[in-house]
């Protein structure tokens, strides 16, 4: 949080509750809102020194604490700046499923005018994703600590026995609320807690909701695995069966938003039952001038190594950029700040008990140096969710079960959408069913889903003689058809498509010259079918970077350029994304690139000529089943 030159006797200041602020203004101070008082200073107090944020989302662990920690953070705010009077400083709680839960707007205007804010939630999946985007950091409050707890019974004249302490820290928060009310001394509270305790075990019977955690999330796929066994790990650290040189502590992961990192990062801290500290490198950068930002960079790394075993979840981390990359303008800005950057991820004693995770959704502009062995050395892909992974987490959010009836329409519509793209779904299905003063159901789910278009009869018909020629050139290549497939419902404002032609690879395979060209040719034999059968092919073969003819152009590249296959064993090892700037460049790469088009093209039709009968019978057979496995193709192409 911001703060001005007069502030800088925070410290002090900030550590009474009972000075500073007039008896008129004061709300009751309860024990557990001295407890949340001084969570909230410790999570903050690295940030507030480095005075780079103005608005926080705060995690805590119970939402029965969050009224609690708003009392607090509104003291904490009229402390910390006292020269505004706030007489009303902008803390809010976001309660899960409450219909009063402020609205984006009001938080982004009420954040504005008052220049400084502080939100709480048990979760940021209660949040939504624009207010990620619009706070300065996310960190998660603890527990109380056992000092926190001492101090806090000490600032009520009472000097707590080790017991007491222990009582305290075990407590629920809603015990705590309801033992320690307003004006009731803390004896009188201390000794309620001891008398009901052992009734409560015998009654308590409904747990408390809990916080997101690995196993609670679904397509995590390797991310989810990962952190399990880093769980593990820290186990055995925690026991002194390992060192922490032999834990594995620096991932990068990458994914498309809305995958979930930001939330992996949130259920791996909860799984380990670590803290953890948020921040970014447009952050730190918000500091000012590159000293600055040095600082900042370096006040996150000690905020978490103050309390080991900890997570450092850095997002966005491709906004360092690379330092191969030249930068005429910034180049000595970026360097010095990566280079700092590469300081505090080296060395065992700076990162002892830290695990580093660095999250973008750019992997190939992040510095080499930064993913080098002993720093973020792991790099795992979190994917898009496929049909059965969508299906568990609309399940999850929802409380409605996907029946078989209504499988195939919610994978369609959903077909392409993120994780946190099926929760806004969700969270439109249930406002529309709060309007109608009725439960959710399915219907309401379908009504905010992306709508489904049937696919006309002549383009399933195109689309079926696409994919039976791409089945059809890559069997009699020897490339592995595991099945093709059509649907005669597309969502119309997606990333879908009518059909695919799915194949497998060998995990061991001598990719030759040959490899490449017969993989060109598969996917050049969509278009050569369809102008074989109809005189002429569509467009959509060249639609967007996915489609076949920007895959094949990207292939034939490589095998010219690349892989040392062309007229020339000179090669350039470029990304992706640089082979168009490969043709550009170099008129022969291009010319090369077009002829062995060319030369695919003529292949692929070659073999649709030999083998006319089945592509008519295959093609008819798709359009009305909808589906055909590899086998039934090299069936038909058999007999033949």
């Amino acid at each position: 949080m911001q703060n001005t030159p007069a502030d800088k006797a925070l410290g002090k200041r900030a550590r009474s509750l009972w000075k500073s602020i007039s008896t008129a203004d004061q709300p009751d101070v309860t024990v557990p809102v001295h407890l949340a008082y001084c969570g909230i200073v410790a999570a903050l107090r690295y940030y507030v020194s480095q005075k780079t944020s103005k608005f926080a989302i705060l995690l805590v662990e119970s939402p029965d604490a969050l009224d609690s920690y708003v009392a607090a953070g509104r003291l904490y705010l009229r402390q910390l700046f006292p020269r505004k009077r706030y007489s009303d400083p902008f803390v809010r709680a976001v309660k899960k499923g409450k219909n009063g839960r402020p609205s984006e707007q009001d938080i982004f205007r009420r954040a504005a005018e008052s220049g400084n804010g502080i939100l709480f939630c048990t979760s940021l999946e209660d949040v939504d994703e624009e207010l990620t985007l619009f706070v300065d950091l996310v960190a998660t409050i603890p527990k109380p600590t056992k000092h926190q707890i001492n101090a806090t019974l000490r600032r009520f004249s009472h000097v707590p026995t080790a017991a007491e302490e222990n009582m305290i820290a075990n407590e629920s928060w809603k015990r705590l609320v309801y033992a320690f009310q307003p004006e009731r001394p803390v004896l009188a509270g201390l000794r309620r807690l001891r008398d009901t305790a052992q009734r409560t075990r015998v009654l308590e019977t409904k747990p408390v909701a809990s916080k997101p955690t690995l196993a609670s999330l679904h397509g995590m796929g390797e991310a989810g695995e990962w952190g399990l066994e880093l769980a593990r790990d820290l186990g055995d650290f925690r026991s002194g069966l390992i060192t922490w040189d032999e834990v594995d502590a620096g991932l990068l992961v990458s994914g498309a938003p809305g995958t979930g990192k930001t939330l992996f990062d949130e259920a791996l801290a909860n799984t380990c039952d670590i803290p953890i500290v948020t921040a970014s490198a447009a952050q730190w950068q918000s500091a000012g001038y590159l000293n600055d930002f040095l600082k900042a960079m370096i006040s996150t790394f000690e905020a978490a190594s103050s309390n080991v075993p900890s997570i450092l979840f850095v997002d966005e981390i491709d906004s360092f950029g690379s330092r191969a990359v030249s930068d005429h303008q910034n180049g000595d800005y970026k360097v010095q700040a990566i280079n700092g950057f590469l300081e505090q991820l080296d060395g065992y004693k700076r990162r002892a008990g830290v695990v580093v995770i660095g999250a973008t959704n750019y992997p190939g502009n992040l510095d080499p140096a930064i993913t080098r062995p002993g720093r973020l050395d792991r790099h795992i892909v979190i994917p898009m969710p496929d049909d059965a992974t969508r299906r568990r987490i609309f399940e999850q959010v929802s409380g409605i079960t996907v029946t078989a009836n209504v499988s195939t329409k919610f994978d369609r519509s959903t077909v392409g959408m993120s994780g946190a793209s099926i929760k806004r779904m969700v969270r439109d299905a249930k406002r529309t069913a709060r309007r109608q003063g009725v439960d959710l159901q399915m219907d309401h789910v379908i009504g905010a889903a992306r709508p489904l278009a049937e696919v006309p009869d002549e383009i399933l018909r195109l689309a079926a003689v696409h994919e039976t020629g791409h089945a059809i050139v890559g069997v009699t290549l020897g490339l592995q058809l595991e099945s093709i497939s059509i649907s005669d419902v597309v969502v119309t404002d997606g990333p879908d498509s009518v059909g695919g032609a799915r194949f497998s690879s060998p995990p061991f395979i001598t990719k030759t010259k040959s490899y490449y060209t017969n993989r060109v040719s598969m996917l050049l034999a969509g278009i050569a079918a369809e102008k074989l059968v109809f005189g002429e092919y569509s467009d959509t073969g060249a639609i967007d970077e996915q489609s076949d003819l920007a895959k094949a152009t990207a292939l034939a590249t490589r095998i010219e350029g690349c892989l040392g296959f062309g007229d020339s064993l000179v090669v350039d090892i470029v990304e992706d994304r640089d082979l168009a700037r490969l043709r550009f460049g170099n008129p022969s790469v291009r010319l090369a690139v077009q002829k062995r088009l060319s030369e695919a093209f003529e292949t692929a039709t070659s073999i649709l000529q030999e083998n006319n009968d089945a592509l008519n019978i295959t093609s008819h057979m798709l359009q009305r089943d909808h589906y055909l496995a590899g086998s039934v193709i090299e069936a038909v192409l058999r007999k033949n």
